[in-house]
């Protein structure tokens, strides 16, 4: 429901107690009730029909001279300090349902919240920055923050593995070009050529995936800065944090997918068993090929092949 316009209309965030108020469904009799749900002006009579619709007989009624300021003194102005519903734009946020742990407009709860038990926000947001659920939102915060800098490290672990996964595979390379060098070298460095290109894109892949964790944790920073900055004003403090836990819930989201996709494409040198007798073989001496099946998650770094750091080592 859409706030009255005009001077028979009183919003909670405008206009005075001086101000000349009629009933909204009368027109032009004097009001002396105000609608907490519907804000809206009421006179006697319509208060009195308004308590006995089944509708709307819950509703919270003030009389007019009791009607609270929205905000409280030195927030700021009153249309700086208004949280709009992003749902019904012409409508601000005044209620929380803690039953589905949203925050709506008046609309937002008649329409989708109707059978909820419903909270007047200036009533509770005043001790939301003691409550159990700003405590577990900041331990949230903080877990999260942890769980991206280990995955951080994981990440560097496994680029580390990539460029020995690269030499590991080279050194097989020269130990068996060794033998047939003569013919091998145009062949070898289309391996060499073929490794690079795997090892670039597990690099890249891995990156990529670095950044994104990076990110993530950057807007956790910007999440928990936000939180500190209306923390003088205990609405938009508790706006904030129930839009932050929302966020906090969509980058855990992201974390776990980036950890899902977080894995080393595996590939060993293979060699040619008839490679001694079919030197002829325009594939001769080896190929490249991918280890199918055996890709490594990003918390089983274990099977890395640690003999073949044994060998020389060749650089790229």
């Amino acid at each position: 429901m859409g706030e009255p316009g005009g001077a028979k209309g009183r919003s909670i965030t405008s206009g005075s107690a001086d101000d000349q108020m009629y009933c909204y469904l009368c027109t032009n009799v004097k009001a002396n009730a105000w609608c907490v749900v519907c804000n809206i002006n009421l006179c006697s009579t319509c208060k009195g029909h308004h308590q006995k619709i089944p509708t709307t007989k819950d509703h919270r009624l003030l009389n007019i001279p009791r009607i609270p300021s929205f905000y409280p003194p030195g927030s700021g102005s009153d249309t700086e300090d208004i949280q709009k519903c992003p749902d019904h734009p012409q409508e601000e946020i005044k209620f929380y349902c803690p039953t589905h742990d949203s925050i709506g407009c008046v609309a937002c709860h008649t329409l989708k919240h109707a059978t909820c038990a419903k909270q007047y926000i200036p009533d509770v947001s005043a001790k939301f920055k003691s409550s159990k659920d700003y405590i577990n939102l900041k331990a949230e915060f903080q877990a999260t923050d942890k769980n991206a800098s280990k995955h951080l490290q994981e990440i560097d672990s496994f680029l580390k593995e990539v460029d020995k996964l690269s030499i590991s595979e080279i050194n097989k390379l020269q130990r068996f070009k060794a033998l047939i060098i003569a013919y091998l070298d145009q062949r070898e460095q289309e391996l060499l050529t073929e490794i690079k290109k795997r090892r670039d894109q597990n690099t890249a892949s891995l990156e990529k995936l670095q950044l994104e964790t990076k990110t993530l944790q950057s807007e956790i920073g910007r999440a928990q800065q936000n939180l500190q900055t209306h923390e003088s004003n205990s609405y938009q403090f508790f706006i904030a944090a129930k839009r932050a836990q929302t966020m906090l819930n969509q980058l855990q989201t992201s974390l776990d997918d980036i950890k899902r996709r977080t894995q080393v494409r595996q590939y060993t040198l293979q060699k040619d068993p008839l490679v001694e007798t079919l030197l002829q073989n325009k594939d001769g001496m080896a190929q490249i090929i991918s280890s199918a099946g055996n890709d490594k998650p990003y918390n089983n770094i274990a099977g890395f092949n640690k003999d073949a750091l044994n060998m020389p080592i060749i650089n790229m």
